[in-house]
């Protein structure tokens, strides 16, 4: 009996030692991580990207050309249309257009002219009322007509100076089919195939 009672309180001994040096130790880490503080704050952060945006007067149905039968040469093909492209952006960007595919592009003359903001009411009947001419933007066949941006675009204003929020440029285009006197080349109707026209505004 006394063997036993000795390795009880020897046990015993043993679980209070370990205990107050648990105790000891939580109360060491808590003493050790006790400190004084400060904070300074800075708030309102923002940060928002900026716009590009770019449109056109033609309501999204006007057409610069879609007509039939047209006589070759100069001073022939339909009348020509006009279109005001209006950059609405807060980036000052650059502006090039191009066209999507046709057929028989070379068969075709396209002059593009530009104007300043002349035209008196441009809109989706695609009238040239008012327009002044004061560069050539584009002046050869429709196959020569660049299809990218990249390509490069023709620029939208001369000299691909920027553009920026609000400001417009008129352009003027002129289609004819080109002359050609080779004996029976067209005793079948030759068309472009319908396409379209894009103007891309990529921020500088």
């Amino acid at each position: 009996m006394r063997n036993e009672n000795g390795t009880d309180g020897k046990k015993l001994r043993i679980f209070i030692t370990v205990a107050v040096l648990a105790l000891m130790a939580g109360v060491a880490v808590f003493t050790t991580s006790a400190a004084f503080t400060a904070t300074s704050n800075n708030p309102g952060n923002l940060i928002e990207a900026g716009t590009v945006s770019i449109g056109d007067s033609d309501a999204g149905t006007g057409k610069l050309y879609n007509a039939l039968a047209q006589r070759p040469g100069a001073g022939n093909g339909p009348t020509a249309a006009c279109i005001r492209v209006t950059y609405s952006g807060s980036l000052a960007s650059s502006v090039r257009f191009y066209r999507s595919a046709v057929t028989s592009g070379d068969k075709f003359h396209l002059t593009v002219e530009r104007g300043g903001t002349s035209l008196t009411a441009p809109g989706s009947d695609m009238n040239c009322n008012g327009f002044t001419a004061a560069s050539t933007a584009f002046d050869n066949t429709l196959d020569q007509f660049p299809t990218s941006y990249a390509g490069p675009g023709v620029d939208g204003k001369s000299g691909g100076a920027a553009w920026s929020s609000g400001q417009s440029v008129d352009y003027r285009f002129t289609i004819y089919p080109v002359d050609d006197s080779t004996p029976n080349a067209h005793t079948t109707a030759v068309d472009t195939g319908a396409h379209s026209f894009t103007w891309e505004a990529q921020n500088n």
